[in-house]
């Protein structure tokens, strides 16, 4: 399948283009960018033929399969409906969109274009975080009652502009690193019914620096979400407790590294499996296989737009 990524800085260059270039069947061909010089010169560091600063000229790439967007928040919506227009597969990083209606409304073209919509949660593709949901599943824990997640991020200075502003990005922590964490509690305990949060502005910009959140989730688990990008270190820990035992994964965010423990009367067993080279190959491979119609779980846009519907509600 032939890719194209919106977005040259950040993300696009550390994780999404080499997650291309190591996927099974990914070929990168086209990038998408506002600066001219620096769209060349990622084309150069990453092999791309298309490098073009006009979305109408991009979208219309030879033999281009499917879009990647990697830009700031305020531009998923409209970048995103544009290629769904175009007839292409879009993983759209997360948040899909500024509101839910307008997630909801990428879900919606989708389904008329007849092409997959999917949602950057790389968490997704953690086979630690496969294997929770697999022994939730089998009753390994007994019934769930209660879950944990605390995500902190140390940054050595301010984010990028857009990301200071509510008009731009809305949400600042909360929408980054929350998120992630939001979608994985989902995917091992299914929908939340209800969500309450606080979020602040320790550090004084528009958008929040930190979030807390309680969760409600069907039949009746209740769950904490702490997000943060103020203090010392990265951390992310996420704890899932049950009738007969826990688990608990240390550090599986964002790319699969550290631990998961299942904890029983029986003792502590390591079932983290298998640590990915990469989350983001993984991603694109599920989701070229969702493309061809294959039978694979991933982040869907319905999953984005619903998390952005449990957004509104904590923050």
């Amino acid at each position: 399948m032939k890719w194209g990524i919106i977005g040259t800085r950040g993300y696009a260059a550390k994780s999404a283009a080499p997650g291309v270039e190591a996927s099974t069947r990914g070929e990168l061909v086209a990038v998408l960018g506002r600066d001219p010089d620096r769209t060349q010169e990622f084309a150069r560091e990453h092999g791309i033929q298309v490098a073009v600063t006009g979305l109408d000229e991009f979208l219309a790439t030879s033999g281009l399969d499917a879009v990647w967007i990697v830009s700031p928040t305020f531009l998923h919506h409209p970048q995103g409906m544009a290629a769904l227009k175009a007839g292409k597969h879009v993983l759209l990083e997360k948040p899909l969109a500024t509101t839910a209606a307008e997630a909801w409304e990428l879900v919606e073209t989708a389904k008329e274009t007849g092409v997959v919509l999917a949602t950057g949660y790389q968490g997704r593709y953690v086979p630690g975080h496969q294997a929770m949901k697999k022994l939730i599943a089998e009753g390994a824990i007994g019934d769930v009652t209660a879950a944990r997640s605390y995500y902190g991020v140390h940054r050595d200075g301010p984010p990028p502009e857009w990301r200071q502003h509510r008009t731009e990005a809305r949400w600042g922590a909360l929408a980054d690193i929350g998120t992630h964490h939001l979608d994985l509690l989902r995917m091992l305990l299914g929908e939340v019914v209800d969500a309450h949060g606080l979020t602040g502005h320790q550090l004084g910009f528009e958008t929040d620096d930190v979030a807390a959140a309680a969760l409600r989730f069907d039949p009746g688990v209740l769950a904490t979400l702490t997000a943060t990008v103020n203090v010392w270190k990265m951390a992310t820990r996420v704890e899932v407790h049950g009738t007969k035992g826990s688990l608990v994964a240390l550090d599986t965010n964002p790319a699969g590294a550290g631990t998961v423990t299942l904890i029983t009367e029986d003792g502590e067993r390591d079932v983290t499996g298998e640590r990915p080279a990469s989350v983001w190959a993984a991603e694109v491979d599920a989701i070229e296989a969702a493309a061809a119609g294959d039978d694979v779980g991933y982040a869907t846009g319905e999953d984005g737009a619903r998390n952005i519907e449990i957004l509104e509600r904590i923050g």
